[in-house]
């Protein structure tokens, strides 16, 4: 799965999605599969499903979406010169059509649909039929992936269940109807993935994968005891088949992926050349790479358009470990100006940045001296670690206090992190939690969904002084913009409501 056979499947998908941003081509290539022609064996079914899975690595979703949600809460922010992305953070939007708002939502229809293709033609291929019943349930797996996207960045979408033409307009669905089929589509795929795959099928969805993704979609519900029956499941499958991997730095290198810790990854490979030149993405390899250390990496062999926030560094050297030294999770996680830190081998002073400069390492080349847009470290979409928190939040909601402690130690021992006490409270663990996720989980697209969880999202996250940057501030200042009621979700990209012709309400305050 680190390189999968989509050309021929992509060259099948040229039905419109809901967008309708792209003109029909006058000439129409007699040779090309048609819906008529394709669809008719098993081979065509693996190449349905991988075009799914491709769409998932598109760089114009997989890039744009961490902007979407790392940077516009309070672990990240933009220096980016590209103002319009900088202000993906700042909770400002002047472009309703901006990249990073409208190829976010195009590519995640784009994939829906395909998928909706694999479900709606592979029933009727005559091929083997426990294939043909995994291929079926991946593509519930991967179309629930893209609903729990749209369910949290912009909350009330259309549905489209189906592959009617391009005139058909689905409804709206309320945010309670969009998280129903987020929540059917992960049963539905639980239901016939497997537990594990080996050779070139590696990294596709599995059971595990779904009951996780199921469990995080009841938790941010705020559903618990659904949610801990789900986690439940995934527990009992440790050690045996699900375990934390020893090093905590592991889970984010092209060395282990797709390890006893992961539930589920999106692949990438670096098959493009180490270093110089832009992705090619006239072929289905420019996609097969990531752009997130390019992105996210030191400049000058990154952009730096993301950067951690001080408020982040603080949560790190909160605690220190067993031995009396700083948490060691944040070696692996970011970098800022101490003794001895060296950027890609250099020194601060060396690399040109100041003291109130920090940088992502997470997802990144580090230990190089180069970064390039052909990144191939996978991003950990559901690992176990995650569980183990999620599980003592829901065990903790319910009152099951002590309960839920001993899965937060579990983590925290990985790291060398002094065991919490089973004396704490309700209210102690909550907190307690809260900041453990963030140390734990920095950097990998959780931490807004949590702040609407908690409900603590709002301007008070901006400090009492927001005039500074939060490069400087102990607040992520950037907040001092946040809408409660409004900036919960993003707007609804303005082309698409357009060419709905009615029916498809912004949402609020925008």
């Amino acid at each position: 799965m680190k390189k999968v056979n989509i050309i021929a499947a992509l060259m099948v998908f040229f039905g419109t999605t809901i967008s309708c941003e792209d003109d029909l081509l006058d000439q129409v290539n007699p040779n090309a599969p048609t819906p008529d022609t394709f669809w008719k064996t098993q081979e065509d079914a693996i190449q349905g499903i991988n075009a799914v899975y491709a769409g998932i690595q598109n760089r114009e979703l997989s890039l744009w979406e961490i902007f979407d949600y790392d940077m516009r809460s309070d672990e990240g922010y933009s220096q980016s010169p590209w103002t319009d992305l900088a202000n993906v953070g700042r909770h400002v939007n002047n472009n309703y059509d901006f990249p990073w708002l409208l190829e976010v939502w195009r590519e995640l229809y784009r994939s829906i649909y395909k998928a909706n293709q694999v479900l709606e033609n592979v029933p009727n291929i005559e091929m083997d039929e426990t294939l043909k019943a995994r291929i079926v349930s991946e593509a519930y797996f991967l179309r629930g992936h893209c609903y729990y996207k749209l369910a949290t960045l912009w909350g009330r979408v259309p549905l489209v269940t189906g592959i009617e033409d391009a005139n058909t307009r689905y409804p709206q669905g309320s945010i309670e109807e969009v998280w129903a089929l987020v929540e059917q589509d992960f049963i539905d795929a639980a239901a016939g993935l497997p537990d594990s795959y080996s050779g070139t099928d590696l990294g596709r969805a599995t059971r595990g994968g779904a009951i996780g993704y199921l469990g995080r979609a009841y938790l941010q519900q705020k559903k618990w005891s659904d949610a801990i029956i789900e986690f439940e499941k995934i527990l009992s499958q440790v050690p045996g088949r699900y375990d934390l991997m020893a090093d905590f730095k592991d889970n984010f290198t092209e060395e282990f992926e797709n390890n006893r810790e992961s539930l589920f990854e999106i692949q990438f490979v670096n098959n493009n050349g180490k270093t110089g030149g832009f992705p090619t993405y006239n072929n289905a390899a420019g996609d097969e790479t990531s752009e997130r250390a390019q992105f996210f990496g030191v400049r000058p062999l990154g952009w730096t358009d993301g950067q951690p926030t001080k408020w982040l560094l603080n949560q790190f050297l909160k605690e220190t470990d067993i031995d009396g030294n700083e948490d060691p999770r944040l070696q692996y996680t970011l970098a800022y100006d101490h003794p001895g830190e060296l950027l890609y081998g250099q020194t601060y002073t060396e690399r040109g940045a100041g003291p109130n400069d920090r940088f992502w390492r997470k997802y990144t080349n580090y230990w190089q001296d180069y970064e390039s847009y052909f990144s191939g470290i996978n991003t950990r979409v559901i690992r176990l670690a995650d569980i183990y928190l999620m599980h003592a939040e829901a065990l903790n909601e319910v009152g099951r206090t002590q309960d839920a402690i001993p899965f937060a130690n579990l983590v925290r021992q990985r790291s060398n992190m002094n065991d919490l006490p089973l004396s704490l409270t309700q209210e102690e663990l909550r907190l307690q939690l809260r900041n453990d996720r963030v140390v734990e989980l920095a950097g990998e697209s959780l931490r807004f969904v949590d702040l609407v969880r908690y409900g603590t999202a709002g301007p008070e996250l901006a400090g009492p002084n927001p005039g500074l940057s939060p490069a400087e501030s102990d607040f992520d200042t950037e907040f001092q913009n946040f809408v409660i009621g409004k900036s919960e979700y993003l707007p609804i990209p303005l082309r698409e409501i357009d060419a709905y012709g009615g029916g498809l309400e912004q949402n609020p305050g925008w």
